[in-house]
């Protein structure tokens, strides 16, 4: 189960499908799935597995660059993300009794983690962020026809978020700025490992042609952990404050907030055609509701600020990040060719919409429309399939000067919430990048 853990995030940036094969064909990988990553993507199509042993690992690694509009003298200079490739493994077994296939596995997401300067711009949005998931359990396929294959699974699933950002501590009176003497670095960690979830499928293969759709539901989670403020570069805490120091601790921590989480439901219909023994081309199409994800807010807070006032003020508001998110599709469009024997070739391209708002889109929710390409290979002999896949997505860089996402300001004499100043205007592109390679095993193959 452990082995189930990748790094996503919400509202869209994620690549869809998973798995080393369906990344290299640029996610046309629904009617054609034939290994075990359809536990994940179509599990009616687990009735092509005999009995196979899989091990996958990707890495996902993002580039999203920001470029804030400079506003009168305050001259922004860009900044890129600096997280670096996050590790995603993938492992499943499965065995075919007569009309009936079982397998049990752990499958993921492909998604990256983001790093930005804790000085930068775009502070106000997000310093850092990434929000691991995962999904562990059984599926079932049993091919009622010649042609026609029905599957379902359940999973154990989990979501744990780690997220940082900067909030401005100021009276609400006054006119909010970058000042980063008003600068709080608010840490949110939460987790929840209770979920369950399921999925099922189905696929029409004469020969020639073939039909694969699935659909996986909505799922909440609710995940509970902590809140810390670090006030030690607030001028609050220091003796330069025209009151003289009013915060008393460098940091406070809330450890029992809440959060909500919403992963979306998720359809996908695939069409196959095989002009030739050699050659199948597949095309996607694919939606995720993200319009039903509720804005990201950090409830049943109960943080004390321990300060020299009469009275400490305690921040008990829910502290809600600007964002607003609508339904996304994805199209794909991609094959392979068996170049040998024991030698197969993919490619595939595919083109996918936002799922975030463009006023609401921030190095936060950098999703934005997208194109993009797979390339992969394989090799079969003696029994083992060795695969490497991958994929590059582009995200253009696009100029907003209507953004409607804004500082989190907190007044440090009351502990209310408020809105502060408008930071999301500017220029914000990326490129999301997934390499990976794995093997299956048939044993007595």
């Amino acid at each position: 189960m452990l082995l189930g853990v990748t790094g996503a995030l919400a509202a869209g940036f994620t690549v869809p499908t998973s798995g080393v094969v369906g990344i290299g064909r640029g996610g046309a990988w629904v009617a054609g799935v034939d290994d075990l990553t359809a536990q994940g993507i179509n599990p009616a199509a687990l009735s092509r597995i005999d009995h196979d042993v899989m091990l996958q690992l990707a890495a996902t690694d993002a580039r999203v660059t920001f470029d804030r509009a400079d506003e009168g003298s305050d001259v922004f200079a860009p900044v890129s993300d600096t997280a670096g490739p996050l590790t995603s493994p993938n492992v499943a077994w499965g065995k075919r009794f007569g009309p009936v296939t079982v397998a049990v596995g752990a499958w993921t997401p492909y998604g990256p983690r983001l790093a930005f300067d804790t000085n930068g711009p775009q502070r106000f949005t997000l310093t850092e962020m990434t929000v691991l998931s995962g999904k562990a359990g059984p599926s079932i396929a049993w091919q009622a026809t010649d042609t026609l294959s029905l599957g379902a699974g359940g999973a154990w699933t989990f979501v744990h978020v780690d997220q940082e950002l900067v909030a401005h501590l100021a009276p609400l009176s006054f006119q909010p700025d970058d000042n980063p003497d008003y600068d709080v670095v608010t840490r949110i960690t939460a987790s929840d490992f209770r979920e369950l979830t399921w999925n099922a499928g189905l696929l029409w293969d004469t020969g020639r042609f073939a039909v694969g759709a699935s659909y996986l539901p909505r799922i909440t989670y609710e995940p509970t952990g902590s809140m810390t403020s670090d006030f030690s570069r607030n001028i609050y805490a220091t003796d330069d404050s025209p009151f003289g120091k009013v915060i008393a601790n460098d940091t406070a921590t809330d450890p029992d907030v809440a959060m909500t989480v919403v992963l979306p439901p998720t359809a996908r219909l695939g069409v196959l055609f095989r002009p030739s023994a050699t050659v199948e081309v597949e095309a996607n199409v694919v939606w995720e509701r993200w319009g039903v994800m509720p804005p990201l807010s950090v409830t049943e807070l109960d943080l004390v600020v321990e300060t020299t006032l009469p009275e400490d003020p305690v921040i008990t508001e829910p502290v809600t990040l600007p964002m607003d998110t609508k339904d996304a599709w994805s199209v794909h469009l991609g094959g392979a060719w068996q170049v040998a024997d024991d030698w197969e070739a993919r490619a595939g391209v595919f083109g996918e919409t936002s799922a975030v708002t463009p006023e609401y889109r921030s190095v936060m929710l950098p999703d934005g429309n997208k194109l993009g390409y797979g390339l992969g290979a394989s090799r079969h002999r003696d029994g083992l399939s060795i695969d490497v896949g991958w994929q590059h997505a582009i995200t253009p860089k696009t100029e907003r000067d209507d953004s409607w996402v804004t500082q989190v300001q907190i007044d440090p004499q009351t502990g209310e919430v408020g809105i502060g100043k408008l930071v999301g205007d500017g220029d914000l592109g990326g490129h999301t990048f997934v390499l990976g390679a794995g093997f299956t095993w048939t044993p007595g193959d």
